[in-house]
């Protein structure tokens, strides 16, 4: 997980947008208060929650889910309980929820010794048309026009919504997002920070995710230590390729000369070669999401010109 974290997306979600997710779920409170502590294992892996809620009468947890819950993400969930009410700082049950676009709505028993039952409800995402949802908020992007924090939040979920073209629809939705000059920080940091879950979760590519989610981190700290690191691995394999070929020409002509200059050039165009490649890579990943030319030199910094070519 990157460093832009939970704890700090969430921050200043207020209670009438945060009720906004509610209702997509069917669940009603007048008190919805998004935990902003981030609760974790020494292993991240084992206990991961996406979003808790403190409600008028539960805590829940919200489970963003794309595959079909079985045994294991039952045993998974029923540790995200045990640990959320270990840690709780009221008096108040605690609860899961999953929304999945993998199945119909259900309530899931499970059974963890003879006596004992753990039971959530899983939520279905299937019925939603997403094209109504793209169109009810691509549009208005484009012409600056106001966007209700229900579309939003549904625009924001479109991936797990339509988790057979999961990677493409996060794309999409992150640029679009980016693109959004009118809303509230409350609804701004809810939006985002479901998006920003959905990637973090679901992305493979680690240094895609990396960039995406720092990009709906409003940072571009890690965009600028990705093209870093290729430029040192450029500097390396440049001074190794120098290395061999200034000793090769310097074995067969046997001038020391020979290796050192092959050293030296090869070092100088192992670093030029590893930073160009570095920003050729990021550029190309934010081309095919969809990101203008001039908005990728406005995200870089760099000239309309230098990013063409």
């Amino acid at each position: 997980m990157t460093e832009f974290t939970q704890d700090k997306i969430f921050k200043n979600v207020n209670q009438e947008d945060a009720r906004i997710l509610l209702n997509i779920m069917g669940k009603n409170s007048k008190k919805v208060k998004i935990w902003t502590k981030e609760l974790r294992l020494l292993d991240p892996k084992d206990y991961k929650p996406d979003i808790i809620v403190e409600l008028d009468n539960e805590n829940l947890i919200i489970e963003l889910q794309s595959t079909k819950v079985n045994d294991e993400f039952s045993k998974r969930a029923l540790t995200f309980v045990s640990i959320t009410n270990r840690d709780k700082d009221n008096d108040k049950e605690v609860n899961l929820m999953v929304l999945s676009s993998a199945e119909n709505s259900k309530t899931v028993h499970y059974r963890y010794n003879f006596q004992n039952v753990f039971n959530y409800d899983v939520v279905g995402l299937e019925d939603l048309d997403v094209k109504q949802i793209i169109n009810n908020v691509e549009p208005k992007i484009i012409n600056n026009d106001n966007i209700i924090g229900h579309d939003l939040v549904l625009y924001a979920l479109l991936p797990i919504i339509d988790s057979r073209n999961m990677e493409k629809h996060i794309r999409r939705v992150v640029n679009n997002l980016l693109k959004l000059k009118y809303m509230t920080i409350s609804l701004k940091e809810l939006s985002f920070g479901i998006e920003w879950l959905i990637v973090d979760k679901y992305v493979s590519d680690e240094e895609e995710r990396n960039i995406l989610c720092d990009l709906l981190g409003d940072k571009m700290s890690l965009i600028h230590e990705y093209g870093e690191r290729k430029e040192q691995k450029g500097r390396l394999e440049g001074i190794e390729e120098g290395r061999l070929e200034g000793i090769e020409e310097g074995r067969l002509e046997g001038i020391e000369e020979g290796r050192l200059e092959g050293i030296e050039e090869g070092r100088l165009e192992g670093i030029e070669e590893g930073r160009l490649e570095g920003i050729r890579s990021i550029i190309l990943k934010f081309h095919d999401s969809g990101m203008l030319v001039s908005e990728i030199s406005e995200r870089l910094g760099m000239s309309i010109s230098d990013v063409n070519k």
